[in-house]
């Protein structure tokens, strides 16, 4: 895919300098260098885990980012409407219009911190992030949505303590999602009404139901694919420029599907945080 993207820059006379690591960890730091040097773009070939390692990397370089998405979910690409075909994301950086993008920060009491572009999961999102990263089978949004079946199946809540600026919830919950874009998992519209440009963080809480009612659960999640799930009575919606979260007992946390620590924790908006070649934005 990065050779790929490579060959069709450098066919039309742009220098490109291709950077892997030998792991993750590698990689993040070689990015970080290259966009704190000579480099006046940094792109990034993967999906969403990616993109968040890279911006990691090279925040307050000041040098915009391109995508070619590579991964499972390519939610990032999907909201910012960049193409998942190569030589399509390729011609979005070569027409070279830019835009400002906001980012989301989460933040635990032990002062480890997180940037984040896409959704930040937490309860039963979590715990399906974490079953989908241990699974090998199949790819892509098919994925995800098994291991939320089989989250479904062990299914329990938490009493959660939400404060949204100076908003606040408390409930017994099955999760809480964070979202600065639309969805996660490869087109899941947990936040569907999220944008990258408003300087705000989306949340929806999802009750937990009378046991009893259970089986509501099963007709309620394929809604979550047209986000039409937040107008059910046992979901919440909530939007503010910081969220902050308890809950007991204690949830896992994780970002652009990457498990980065449990609740409680503080999530707020980095407004125009970087900026990323995309396509126009239409009139």
């Amino acid at each position: 895919m990065a050779q790929n993207a490579a060959d069709l820059l450098k066919a039309q006379n742009v220098g490109v300098e291709i950077i892997v690591g030998e792991d993750m960890a590698d990689a993040a730091d070689l990015a970080g260098k290259a966009a704190r040097g000579d480099t006046d773009v940094l792109a990034i070939a993967g999906g969403d885990g990616t993109i968040r390692l890279a911006v990691e990397a090279s925040i307050g370089s000041g040098k915009p980012l391109a995508v070619i998405p590579a991964g499972s979910g390519n939610d990032f690409a999907r909201n910012l409407h960049i193409p998942l075909e190569t030589a399509d994301a390729v011609q979005v950086i070569l027409d070279g219009h830019r835009r400002p993008v906001d980012l989301g920060r989460v933040s635990f009491p032990d002062g480890r911190t997180a940037l984040f572009g896409t959704v930040a999961a937490t309860g039963f999102d979590a715990a399906v992030t974490a079953r989908a990263i241990d699974m090998r089978w199949p790819r892509g949004q098919a994925r995800y949505t098994i291991a939320a079946l089989f989250e479904l199946i062990a299914l329990r809540s938490r009493h959660y303590q939400v404060r949204v600026d100076d908003e606040t919830a408390e409930a017994d919950l099955i999760f809480a999602a964070i979202g600065n874009t639309t969805s996660y998992g490869g087109g899941m519209k947990i936040t569907p009404k999220a944008s990258v440009s408003d300087g705000q963080l989306d949340v929806t809480l999802a009750k937990n139901p009378p046991r009893f009612a259970r089986p509501t659960l099963a007709r309620v999640f394929p809604k979550v694919f047209t986000g039409t799930h937040i107008d059910h009575p046992l979901v919440q919606t909530m939007r503010g420029a910081e969220v902050e979260l308890y809950c007991d007992p204690p949830a896992l946390v994780s970002v652009d599907g990457d498990l980065v620590g449990e609740l409680p924790a503080v999530f707020e908006a980095v407004p125009h945080a970087i900026e990323v070649f995309t396509p126009p934005t239409p009139s």
